[in-house]
């Protein structure tokens, strides 16, 4: 077992041992000379009495094995620093690995297509961890809520918030399916936990998957999208972000849904990655729809594709940002 790590490693004591004999006797060979130079310099330049030169010779003797002891104890604080610096990063990206781990397990299966409806989602973090989020829930039969958000901030913290994200939606979600009201009693959760910072944008859709309707309400996101066969809409009605604020009333708008409605909702990733002064996002976004509306994944991979390939906010170097878009696709009776 022993000898397994050593050979995973690369290390072997066995063969180190000869090459550490042969560094020794080299350094103690190049110190030597250098002493020997060193005196003879001095000898030259000076010209000692005997009793001067006993001096000369212990001095440099002294010098020698001063330097040699401060290089030696300045390469032992290098390596020990190097081992805590390797110890520290070992222990971020532990944590960064526990953090990415737990975003993936807070997202939900994607629903499967029920009577013509149709979903779809994709999610491409700028980093290891994000800030964007999409959840789906049925509480109750026949009602399907869908929230796309985007939480302020990245990295571990916000892995931690999208954690109380998830819990507050689904808990609130047990007693109203109200876009509106879920929205207005979230916002004021999440404000008693944060007080304004962090804050999440997100929209709040409900698909009655009998009726065919969809209720949404928009909390200070990008504007979701209803492609229709007679044209297009936004989707903005609502109010300001959730937690932002401690007391927020939010506005829903409910509408009917009919075959070949394809609606689009993403974080603000997708917008911004088109606003580049030449390629306003809104066009490029509804291009991406029709040209994908066969199907919900067609849709979701055709907004993302076009998203990657563009530079981002117009001035803006090296811009990067989570990704996020959601898709519902009503393709039949």
């Amino acid at each position: 077992m022993s000898s397994a790590r050593e050979g995973s490693s690369g290390f072997s004591p066995a063969a180190f041992a000869p090459r550490a004999l042969a560094l020794a006797i080299a350094v103690a060979i190049a110190f030597y000379a250098v002493a020997g130079l060193s005196e003879a310099a001095l000898i030259r330049v000076l010209q000692p009495s005997e009793l001067e030169l006993d001096w000369i010779s212990d001095a440099v003797l002294s010098s020698a094995l001063g330097i040699a002891l401060y290089l030696w104890l300045h390469l032992r604080a290098t390596r020990l620093a190097l081992t805590e610096q390797e110890r520290t990063q070992l222990i971020i990206q532990s944590q960064l690995s526990m953090a990415e781990a737990m975003q993936r397990r807070l997202l939900p299966p994607i629903p499967r297509p029920f009577d013509g409806l149709e979903w779809a989602a994709l999610l491409v973090p700028a980093g290891r961890i994000g800030g964007d989020f999409f959840d789906f829930i049925d509480p109750t039969p026949g009602l399907r809520l869908t929230l796309v958000a985007d939480i302020s901030g990245k990295g571990i913290s916000a892995a931690m918030a999208l954690t109380l994200l998830r819990f507050t939606f689904r808990h609130i979600a047990r007693d109203t399916q109200s876009p509106a009201d879920l929205a207005s009693r979230m916002s004021a959760s999440l404000y008693d936990e944060w007080h304004g910072s962090p804050y999440v944008t997100c929209v709040i859709a409900r698909i009655d998957l009998e009726k065919r309707t969809l209720t949404y309400t928009n909390a200070g996101h990008p504007a979701g999208m209803l492609v229709r066969n007679d044209g297009d809409r936004e989707l903005g009605e609502g109010g300001p972000p959730l937690g932002l604020l401690p007391s927020v009333t939010y506005i829903e708008e409910q509408l009917d849904l009919a075959a070949g409605d394809v609606c689009t909702f993403m974080t603000d990733g997708i917008t911004e990655a088109f606003d580049d002064g030449l390629r306003p996002w809104r066009p490029v976004v509804l291009d991406a729809v029709r040209e994908g509306r066969h199907s919900a994944w067609a849709v979701c991979n055709e907004v993302m594709s076009r998203a990657q390939e563009a530079h981002g906010p117009k001035g803006v170097e090296g811009w990067t940002d989570d990704r996020t878009v959601v898709a519902i696709a009503v393709s039949g009776a």
